[in-house]
């Protein structure tokens, strides 16, 4: 089924409208009536014209956001070519995230305590990539003998507490990069 330009521009108003209502009320506050309300259209129907069912939007909210942050990640560590500025530029971008995109994360996370079913996924997001970072890092000699498992979990969690720690993020983050590459190395 080919979708139209207006059908597409439709449902991406829709998503985004669903991750600032997501990421204002909470996912237990979010509802069709609400992101109708938010978005400016006149009927819930056309969220169900557009999405199967909540978990389909749910998922379009999810790539979306995903996808924005991974959009800032991937740009900020394209130059990089040796492994601690790949390290030091994926904690301070996730990091700066949290200041550039609070809704998208905040809808993250909000998504991810409330549908299972995309657990995959954002395993991914938070510590699939870096820790497939660290174990190349570690074939290549650059790191040292640590669990990547661990070391990747360790370092999401401390970017995911930066902004309840009452620290500037800038310094939060150079802080918290150097922690861990001191760490790693």
């Amino acid at each position: 089924m080919q979708v139209t330009v207006t059908e597409a521009a439709r449902r991406t108003q829709i998503v985004a409208a669903a991750i600032e209502v997501i990421a204002e009320l909470g996912y237990a506050k979010t509802s069709y009536a609400r992101i109708v309300e938010h978005a400016g259209l006149s009927s819930t129907r056309l969220i169900s014209y557009h999405f199967r069912d909540k978990d389909d939007l749910m998922m379009a909210v999810l790539v979306t956001a995903l996808g924005s942050a991974d959009e800032v990640l991937e740009a900020r560590i394209a130059d990089e070519t040796d492994r601690v500025g790949l390290l030091r530029a994926y904690i301070g971008t996730r990091v700066d995230l949290l200041r550039t995109h609070p809704r998208e994360l905040r809808a993250i996370a909000e998504v991810a305590e409330h549908q299972r079913g995309f657990a995959p996924v954002l395993r991914d997001f938070r510590v699939g990539r870096l820790e497939r970072q660290l174990r190349q890092g570690q074939r290549e000699g650059v790191f040292g003998e640590f669990d990547p498992a661990v070391m990747a979990a360790a370092i999401s969690s401390a970017v995911d507490g930066a902004d309840r720690s009452g620290i500037d993020l800038a310094e939060y983050g150079a802080g918290l990069t150097d922690l861990f590459i001191r760490a790693c190395t």
